[in-house]
């Protein structure tokens, strides 16, 4: 029978002892709180993984691996899903724009832009990186407008400093000269900015090129030589001594951080070949300027790409 249904009388002896039943073993505290930090972890990777900006990313990855591979409708429509997920971002919508300027549709990539430019506001990486791609696609005026407002960002809000933003004043009015796009009024100002930019930050090599270029224009050419010489001379030494280090077996196969950074300095050193072909075409230097001009093409110059 079951205990709950037996009886006992007074006259009865009293049960005998019985154990004491100990009460299963309690999960140790500190179980709950890894499975709480378990949970949480899961909760936060998946966020980090499927939040509207991650998913953005990985659709723009997905779009430019479509381009390199000549997909071009497949990564216009993961471009489309890109912004679906992050239509608030700047710097995607300057990426897409890139994308359709490659493929000469300007209309399209000059609606980006000004996207961009609502979206980032005052933001001076929005504004340098759209003025360079207006300037890419011969609309300087645009360009030139944004290259004095990044100037006025670095006076008031000093989001930048003040010599890279005349510096890439300067250099907008050179790109401009070099589609005959600027007026010797403006050339002479892009010559103010530089050499302030150089009074302030002293002689980098990028802004001795930037002066050296305007220089071509302003019709000193043997200035620009002189000082296209030495920024080229800077990033050949530069370069010269990232492969002095390398092993012999390292320089047809070089390891892939040297890699990138000599794909880079070549890249710079093509555009700096390119300004002083032009300085010595202009001078009548027909040997030197072809020497040049094949070093800039060898070097991987592309206005289409940016390397300009």
């Amino acid at each position: 029978m079951s205990e709950s249904n037996s009886t006992e009388t007074p006259s009865q002896p009293a049960p005998s002892s019985s154990p004491t039943q100990v009460p299963p073993p309690g999960r140790p505290p500190f179980v709950g709180v890894l499975i709480a930090v378990f949970v949480l972890s899961v909760v936060y990777v998946g966020y980090s993984f499927f939040n509207p900006k991650s998913m953005a990313q990985w659709k723009w990855a997905a779009a430019v691996d479509a381009m390199e591979k000549d997909d071009i409708d497949q990564a216009k429509l993961l471009a489309e899903e890109a912004l679906a997920w992050d239509p608030e971002n700047a710097e995607l919508r300057l990426h897409i724009a890139e994308m359709h300027y490659r493929q000469e549709e300007t209309t399209e990539a000059r609606k980006q832009i000004e996207e961009a430019i609502a979206l980032g506001k005052n933001d001076p990486a929005v504004i340098t990186q759209a003025g360079f791609l207006l300037s890419r696609m011969g609309q300087h005026d645009g360009a030139m407008l944004l290259s004095k407002r990044l100037v006025d960002i670095a006076e008031k809000e000093k989001t930048i400093h003040l010599h890279q933003a005349l510096n890439q004043r300067a250099y907008s009015i050179a790109m401009a000269a070099a589609d005959e796009a600027a007026t010797p009024e403006q050339i002479a100002e892009g010559m103010k900015d530089i050499e302030l930019a150089i009074e302030y930050y002293g002689d980098d090599a990028s802004y001795i090129d930037t002066r050296g270029y305007l220089k071509v224009f302003a019709g000193d050419l043997k200035g620009a030589v002189k000082d296209l010489d030495a920024a080229i001379k800077f990033y050949e030494d530069q370069r010269s001594e990232l492969l002095a280090k390398l092993k012999p077996e390292e320089v047809e196969n070089m390891p892939s951080g040297v890699a990138f950074i000599d794909n880079r300095l070549k890249q710079v050193l093509s555009v700096l070949y390119s300004h002083r072909a032009l300085a010595h075409e202009k001078l009548g230097n027909e040997k030197e300027a072809k020497q040049d001009h094949d070093l800039a093409e060898s070097y991987g110059l592309d206005r289409k790409r940016g390397i300009w």
